[in-house]
């Protein structure tokens, strides 16, 4: 029996983090109950011969979505107050906190293709994170996400690697 598409949504979306965070060098571990952190990626270290968690995670927030389209040079998205308030408010010391949005186009049976040696997903990621009041606002508050903040391996590393200088200061 198949999924109900907003559930395929989420395990799609949970995976394909899962593929760029293992080619950054990283795990995720994912939350079992909503607290507000969906999972954490955790980077993984060469230290003496053997791999290790580095000790310096960063937390995430993760969206599926059908209905984020571009505007210019950004997305909007009406991310829920809850989650908004739950990253901006984030103190300075503690894990960084990011919103992942896992972007599909089209019907959930073009989402997912398995072939020959290959598997792929029709998607884009993008990331978003900000600090500062929590929102007046009862329901949701419109982001707009840079194009320029797409998930990849090379943006992952740089999170793992700015939560590391983080923890240093």
């Amino acid at each position: 029996m198949p999924l109900p598409p907003e559930h395929l949504l989420d395990e799609l979306a949970t995976a394909y983090v899962q593929a760029v965070a293992a080619v950054a060098g990283a795990t995720i571990a994912v939350s079992r109950r909503d607290y507000g952190v969906d999972g954490t990626l955790k980077q993984i270290v060469r230290v003496a011969g053997s791999f290790i968690e580095s000790g310096f995670p960063v937390d995430f927030q993760l969206k599926g979505t059908t209905t984020a389209s571009l505007r210019g040079r950004r997305l909007p998205y009406d991310l829920k107050v809850r989650n908004y308030d739950l990253i901006v408010s984030r103190a300075p010391f503690g894990t960084p906190y990011y919103l992942y949005l896992v972007c599909f186009e089209g019907a959930p049976e073009e989402w997912f293709t398995l072939g020959p040696g290959e598997l792929i997903l029709r998607a884009s990621a993008y990331w978003w994170t900000g600090a500062g009041p929590r929102s007046p606002n009862s329901s949701t508050v419109r982001i707009h996400v840079p194009l320029e903040n797409r998930l990849t391996p090379a943006a992952i590393e740089q999170m793992l690697q700015e939560s590391k200088e983080r923890f240093e200061e």
